[in-house]
This record gives structure tokens, C-alpha cells and sequence, in this order.
């Protein structure tokens, strides 16, 4: 089979012929259909990671496909031909690959196989950001930074869906149009210099309760300043490339807190809730009420035009590897 593996971090990913894996017991394989390519990708693949996987290793966290193997003990949970989707650390783009039955979550027969490959990490990160972490409330303010990116625009829909009045930031018009159609009430351009203003304007005198916040950078302080009292701000990455920084005081005036969200972490510390949590977006995705944006479908063997779309950070919507 072919996968994408990474040998150094200064070279990238190569397409290497490796052999077809054999799932060990309650593992299954899976026939690999669709990839999605995360920002989380990108950083592990370069090293850039807070946590570095040994080399040699096949990149890749998000995929669906069918279950095409099933080891030992697993054939009470999965038959073979089920569609399924799930995420991985590392490992996923491959042509089939095993993993644990209970990483696995079901894709029904209606749904589109290439969504379900895009919603483990980004509507898994939002939700837990928003739910676990945020403790998000019906009719709160949410105020969603990188409103176009995979975890933004996830957690646009998914506060829509938790009942939370959603302002959405993105860069330029396209963007705001995109913000806007996932589902945000309201839309702020982030490239006017009066942004924070016009969100403090939007959310009244109670201020902001939740941001949403992967971008980082210069972004993070501003939108600090803009939560009102007893608001929550949920640190999920950097995709700015800058980590952000705040005065502490900002938090004691505002009685408001900076928390961080690792949907990795929580998966590997907490699994029965994580699994939870990956059925209630399943749930989400099955009612209609979420749905992924496919901006670009690329071979395997065009992974570097794939990587080089989705560093840019100029689509609107998921890159996807089809294997």
C-alpha cells in the first residue's frame, strides 16, 4: 500500500510503499477513502509540534473509509463494509490503516464520506472547546476568531447549535461572506482597525462571554479585551504562527479566564468522555445541523499541492487527500 511518511522534518512527507497492516485484536483495518489535511497535520509533519512523534512515521490524524479487516475480538462492535470515520495522532495517510475499535465512530449510509473524514478534529475541538472547556450557555455571546479556518468555522455552527448568539472574525470580504454563510450572526472584518470596537458594539454592555481563539498572536489580546465580566477565553492554537501574549491584569478586571484546549489530551486522558463527545457530533452531522465546507480534493500523489493550499491559509473550507 502507499502511504505519506515523514523520514526528517526538514524534507516533508514522501510517498513510500509500505506493507498492508494486519490489525491486532479489537483493532480493525480500514480501507481509507478520504484525509482530511489539518493545520495539526502541517506542524506535526514539520516538527513544529509541541509533541514529536519518532521518525520515521506516516503522518495524517483525520480519515474516513470502510472496514475492509477485523482483528481478533472486534467483530462484536464492526463488520466489514462498515463506513466509518475517526482520528489518529499519526498514522492516517495511508491507503488502510488499523487503529482501536474504539476510535471508530459509524458514518451513516446517507452521509457523504468525504465530511466524515473532516469532522473528528475540528468539530471534535470545537465542540469540546465550547462545551467542556467553555461551558458555553444558550444565549451567551460567542465570539469565534479564524471564523473560516477548519476549528472556526466548526465552532461557528456548533455554537449555533449549542444555542449562542455567534460574532464571527475573518479577514476580507470572501471571508465574511463564507462567516456569514456557515451561520454567524454577526460578522466583523479583522483587517479594520476598529474591530474590537465594533465587537464590543455588537456584543452590548455585557460584553463577550466566550471567545474561540486559533489563531493567536496579536489577535488573542484584542480579543481579550473585548469579553465582559466572568468571560472565558479558549486558547486552541496559533495558526497565526505567533503565540500570543496578555497582561495579567486584564484577567483580574475582568474576573475572566484563559483556558486551554488539547483535544488530543483529552482524548488520551479522558476516552469514554472523548467518545462521547465524537457521537454527539456524529449525532450533529446525521440531524443536519453541522456541515464541513470541502474547499480542494487532491491525489495522494499531489500531497504537496495539498500542503502548500492549506498552509496558505487562503481557502474557505477543508483540504482533502483521497487516497
Amino acid at each position: 500500500m502507499q502511504a505519506l511518511r515523514v523520514h526528517d522534518f526538514d524534507s516533508g512527507p514522501c510517498l513510500d510503499a509500505l506493507p498492508v497492516p494486519l490489525p491486532g485484536p479489537r483493532e480493525v483495518r480500514v480501507r481509507v477513502q478520504a484525509n482530511g489535511v489539518s493545520f495539526f497535520d502541517l506542524l506535526i509533519a514539520r516538527g513544529a509540534y509541541q509533541w514529536r512523534p519518532a521518525l520515521p512515521f506516516v503522518v495524517g490524524s483525520e480519515f474516513a473509509g470502510v472496514v475492509d479487516a477485523l482483528g481478533a475480538g472486534a467483530g462484536d462492535a464492526l463488520a466489514i463494509g462498515d463506513r466509518v470515520c475517526g482520528a489518529t495522532s499519526i498514522g492516517a495517510w495511508a491507503q488502510q490503516l488499523c487503529v482501536p475499535v474504539t476510535a471508530l465512530h459509524a458514518v451513516a449510509t446517507a452521509a457523504s464520506i468525504e465530511e466524515a473524514a473532516v469532522l473528528n478534529t475540528p468539530y471534535g475541538t470545537a465542540l469540546y472547546a465550547l462545551r467542556e472547556r467553555g461551558h458555553l450557555q444558550p444565549g451567551e455571546t460567542v465570539l469565534v476568531l479564524g471564523a473560516t479556518g477548519s476549528v472556526g468555522h466548526a465552532a461557528v455552527q456548533l455554537a449555533r447549535a449549542l444555542g449562542a448568539r455567534v460574532i464571527g472574525a475573518a479577514t476580507g470580504a470572501a471571508k465574511c461572506q463564507a462567516t456569514r454563510e456557515a451561520g454567524a450572526d454577526e460578522v466583523v472584518d479583522v483587517a479594520d482597525a476598529d474591530w474590537k470596537d465594533q465587537v464590543k458594539a455588537l456584543a452590548g454592555p455585557r460584553g463577550v462571554d466566550v471567545v474561540l481563539d486559533p489563531v493567536g498572536g496579536a489577535a488573542m489580546d484584542t480579543a481579550f479585551r473585548t469579553l465582559g465580566w466572568g468571560g472565558r477565553h479558549l486558547v486552541v492554537g496559533f495558526a497565526s504562527g505567533q503565540i500570543g501574549s496578555l497582561r495579567g491584569n486584564l484577567s483580574i478586571v475582568k474576573g475572566a479566564s484563559l483556558i486551554g484546549v488539547d483535544l488530543r489530551q483529552f482524548r488520551e486522558r479522558e476516552p469514554e468522555a472523548a467518545r462521547q463527545l465524537m457521537r454527539d457530533v456524529a449525532a450533529l452531522h446525521r440531524d443536519g445541523r453541522i456541515h464541513p465546507r470541502i474547499a480542494a480534493r487532491f491525489a495522494m500523489s499531489q500531497h504537496a499541492e495539498a500542503f502548500a493550499l492549506a498552509q496558505d491559509r487562503r481557502t474557505v473550507g477543508r483540504v482533502l487527500l483521497l487516497p
